[in-house]
């Protein structure tokens, strides 16, 4: 492992920014198809994961994830000894333990610089080989400084890197943390005894973990909910009844019939376009989609609890899961999360707030909030977690923009020409509830397939790669996909052609605009995300593979009722797509090699 910034080498041929699940896997895919790559992996953090690293996990902290799916295909949970059982829950323990042995176990580790920051990554046309200059500060000591140069730029810093905080942030002068920092902060608040009352801001699940903590630590919480906000986040267990069977929801989640449900502009080609025309486009359909949406979320109210409770009732989402993307959650709490918080005594509070004094709360019904700590569960900003130089080609790399400056103001006809497209082909999309957007200072990501800078994509100078730029429920399995068709965009090996960088462009808005209609109670397409609209989409990058996307056998039959894809489905793909290439580069018979 480099020792400090004055140890590194010079140049890299790649360097990846963040080691959590996905700049890891992006590293091991990359050593694994060219293990004479040079590379490095630069994190902020003291250890491996992200998320997950050590630093930001906490008592009663669990993934979204069961054993089978929170793990990689060539490296089982089951035999990394973490303490998990099959199908059994994940601690963040025992998810950051796993991901610190998968770096030991395919030597990652000694090529990861910690504690070390991006200060800024300038991009030059002047040297191909050099195509990058990343500037570095050291997290402990800004004196420790230092640049480093490579060819190829894989960001994997993900959408949980950069808090967002509201604007009256800096008036509350009492303990206050964002629950990014939880991990690491929270004991100064759960363990102080003159600490007694506690607001909680935010719905979502980094909210209730919180709220979960403060309950086990003895506090009393407040807990807002903003009035104009979307409300509390889906619940959902994790074996949620269906009729009288018993199902894996993250299972549930990968059949192939259920992915009819979720409409989306990168669904086509995936064998199925006639179920998905009818479920979308015909009167018939639409109802049937509409009701079952509605059945889906009735179902995950009543069986998750939430409406139980008469002050738990606020915590309902405000509209059903059709509207939603990849935030819902699964209760991990070993017992019934709503009424311990009615026993709790927890205040649940809809309101805005207005203001804040040093020491209080204020909100738009006239209330003082005084606690003596505040916990901020109110997300992530959206933006790259640095600066991406020069600022003049930002546009064309699909990075977020100040939405009113002149170069995002110039998508506006491409935006009302997609809204066109996207409600013809989803007539269901104009009925979608309309909420505050987030964020609206920033415009949002432009990528081709959610990773690709639109002008680099036609090009065979392709330098820059974001992995972490669509949520899915299934983190891990769509890291393998991604590190892989992130490999075969850089050294230009996709079996697919892409159109001029207009064309490109228009379909990375076109992808945009079909997040904002269909989550509007999500990311509302500042950033990828999927749902119903996962499988379609890992279809889709292996398509560009030039890899099979029908994996289960037996055609269509194996397709509709072979049961939900699991990472089994895709082990070995890296060795599948090098065979591929292999064999694609050896001439017919007959034919010569030029």
């Amino acid at each position: 492992m480099p020792a400090t910034i004055s140890s590194l080498e010079k140049h890299y041929e790649v360097i990846i920014v963040g080691a959590g699940i996905q700049g890891l896997c992006a590293a091991h895919t990359f050593l694994s198809i060219n293990p004479s790559v040079s590379l490095l992996i630069v994190d902020n953090e003291s250890s491996v994961g992200g998320t997950w690293s050590k630093r930001r996990t906490f008592p009663g902290l669990y993934a979204n994830n069961l054993q089978g799916f929170f793990e990689f295909s060539d490296y089982p949970m089951l035999d990394a000894n973490v303490g998990v059982t099959p199908r059994g829950t994940i601690s963040g323990e025992a998810a950051s333990t796993y991901l610190e042995n998968y770096a030991d176990a395919f030597k990652l580790t000694h090529l990861i610089l910690f504690k070390t920051k991006v200060v800024r990554a300038t991009n030059t046309d002047d040297d191909e080989s050099k195509a990058w200059s990343l500037d570095l500060v050291s997290v402990n000591s800004k004196d420790k400084r230092g640049t480093v140069t490579c060819s190829k730029l894989v960001v994997a810093t993900g959408q949980t890197s950069t808090p967002w905080y509201p604007e009256f942030v800096g008036s509350f002068k009492k303990p206050a943390i964002h629950t990014a920092n939880f991990g690491s902060d929270s004991p100064a608040i759960l363990e102080d005894k003159s600490i007694n009352r506690v607001s909680v801001i935010g719905g979502g699940k980094s909210a209730h973990d919180a709220v979960f903590a403060l309950i086990n630590a003895g506090k009393q919480v407040n807990w807002i909910l903003r009035k104009t906000g979307r409300g509390g986040t889906w619940m959902a267990n994790s074996f949620p009844q269906l009729g009288p069977f018993s199902v894996w929801l993250e299972g549930l989640l990968m059949t192939r019939p259920l992915s009819w449900f979720g409409a989306c502009p990168w669904s086509e080609g995936d064998g199925f376009g006639w179920a998905r025309y009818f479920l979308h486009r015909t009167s018939a359909g639409r109802f049937i989609t509409r009701n079952y949406f509605a059945n889906m979320s009735k179902s995950t109210i009543e069986q998750s609890g939430v409406d139980k409770q008469e002050k738990t009732k606020q915590l309902i989402p405000k509209e059903t899961l059709q509207w939603y993307g990849g935030q819902a959650a699964i209760l991990h709490y070993g017992q019934d999360f709503y009424e311990l918080t009615e026993k709790a005594g927890v205040n649940i509070i809809t309101a805005n707030i207005t203001n804040a004094e040093a020491d209080a709360l204020i909100l738009d019904d006239g209330q003082r909030i005084e606690d003596d700590a505040v916990i901020y569960a109110t997300g992530y900003k959206f933006g790259p977690s640095f600066p991406l130089e020069p600022e003049a080609k930002r546009a064309t790399w699909g990075v977020p923009l100040d939405s009113s400056s002149p170069d995002e103001k110039q998508f506006q006809s491409l935006e009302e020409r997609a809204d066109a497209e996207l409600f013809a082909s989803f007539p269901e999309l104009r009925l979608g509830p309309k909420y505050p957007e987030r964020e609206p200072e920033l415009g949002p990501w432009r990528l081709w397939r959610f990773i690709a800078p639109p002008s680099q994509v036609p090009t065979t100078n392709r330098n820059l790669a974001f992995l972490t730029n669509v949520e899915t429920y299934q983190n891990v399995l769509k890291a393998e996909l991604v590190s892989l068709w992130s490999y075969a965009y850089l050294y230009d090996e996709l079996n697919v052609q892409p159109g001029s960088a207009n064309e490109v462009m228009y379909e990375a808005t076109l992808w945009s605009r079909f997040g904002k209609w269909r989550c509007p109670m999500g990311s509302q397409g500042k950033t990828g995300d999927t749902f119903h609209d996962n499988l379609p989409y890992y279809d889709l990058l292996l398509r560009d593979l030039g890899l099979k996307t029908w994996r289960k056998g037996w055609g269509v039959f194996g397709e509709v009722f072979g049961g939900w894809y699991e990472l089994k489905d895709y082990k070995g793909i890296v060795q599948e797509w090098m065979a591929r290439r292999e064999s694609d580069a050896v001439p017919a018979k007959g034919q010569i090699s030029l």
